[in-house]
């Protein structure tokens, strides 16, 4: 697929952009290609588009919320998010950002975006992707306990009392929501959480794009997570000491920092393998677990927190309530 049309699939199907939309679109130098494609793919559905680059507001990290995106957003019906994740910005721009946009919008967000995401991750079946996760969701919201394995040595067992369950389809025509693109995955914040977690997969926000994919396969983080305190990280382990050491600074920035704030499947079928890009990478089929904020818009936690750290398992194997329903990272039941 090429760049231009999974800018189209973006806009018309997933976000349903229509003559009566007022888009507003956020990019940065990495990303204004992409979001150039994504204006010129509104503009065929509304005159009303407005596009912005946050480079042109000052350096980055920026320290306030530029007044001409806050007042454009004000009147924004769909919000696109393309720029990349710099540290210090998700609670002076990113947060206040999708805040704005969902209070008269629906909203894309698509921190890290690529082109070879535009091509790869939006070449999926959004109806499809969107069946599947629907047909999980009515399962997964009566779910008590959920356990998880790998051979890494991964023993995880999650449990859900009077929780949120939130089903990113793909799909997004709804005002006051928001959804990631590329999409396919549920997620919560879990009542509690317990066990050892190995993670040789995927790290978020800024420190996966100095460790990748390869990089844990070599030195995988081990994490113990106590069931006290949402689940709390009691104890973090790897042998990359650069990396354990970047670690414990982020997950010590806060209190709430490394509390487990997301419990989180992957659902998007198309996607063949992890690119290093958690955009895309935490909706690759398996188990993606956050620390940090639990996305109180989508989940309706009792808490908030400034960080928000994913970090992607790999060969997982699943058990809802006791019944197999993943193994290698493959579903392995149909809904």
């Amino acid at each position: 697929m090429s760049l231009e049309k999974g800018c189209q699939v973006a806009v018309e199907t997933c976000m349903g952009v229509h003559e009566n939309d007022s888009v507003v679109i956020l990019s940065d130098e990495a990303s204004k290609k992409i979001g150039m494609g994504l204006r010129n793919a509104a503009l065929e559905a509304t005159p009303k588009v407005r596009y912005f680059n946050l480079e042109l507001y000052g350096e980055r990290p920026l320290k306030e919320y530029p007044k001409p995106i806050k007042d454009a957003t004000k009147d924004a019906t769909v919000t696109f998010w393309t720029a990349g994740s710099v540290k210090g910005e998700l609670e002076t721009i990113r947060q206040p950002f999708i805040k704005a946009a969902l209070t008269g919008g629906r909203h894309a967000h698509m921190v890290d975006v690529t082109e070879e995401i535009m091509e790869t991750g939006m070449a999926a079946d959004y109806h499809e992707v969107s069946r599947f996760t629907e047909s999980l969701y009515d399962k997964l919201k009566n779910t008590k306990e959920i356990r998880v394995t790998n051979p890494q040595g991964t023993d995880l067992t999650a449990r859900f009392e009077m929780v949120k369950w939130a089903a990113s389809t793909g799909i997004n025509h709804v005002q006051g929501h928001w959804i990631n693109l590329p999409s396919g995955e549920i997620f919560t914040a879990p009542t509690e959480i317990e066990g050892k977690m190995v993670v040789d997969g995927v790290l978020g926000e800024y420190i996966g794009e100095r460790y990748h994919h390869a990089d844990l396969l070599k030195t995988p983080i081990t994490l113990e997570i106590g069931m006290n305190e949402h689940g709390k990280v009691k104890n973090l382990e790897c042998d990359n000491e650069e990396l354990l050491n970047e670690l414990e600074e982020y997950l010590n920035l806060h209190e709430c920092s490394k509390w487990v704030g997301e419990f989180g499947l992957g659902t998007n079928m198309y996607l063949k393998n992890l690119i290093d890009n958690m955009l895309q990478d935490e909706k690759f089929p398996g188990v993606h677990v956050a620390f940090g904020d639990p996305i109180q818009t989508e989940t309706y936690a009792g808490w908030t927190c400034p960080e928000h750290l994913d970090m992607v398992l790999t060969h997982c194997d699943v058990w809802l309530d006791g019944q197999k329903i993943m193994e290698d990272s493959e579903y392995i039941v149909e809904f």
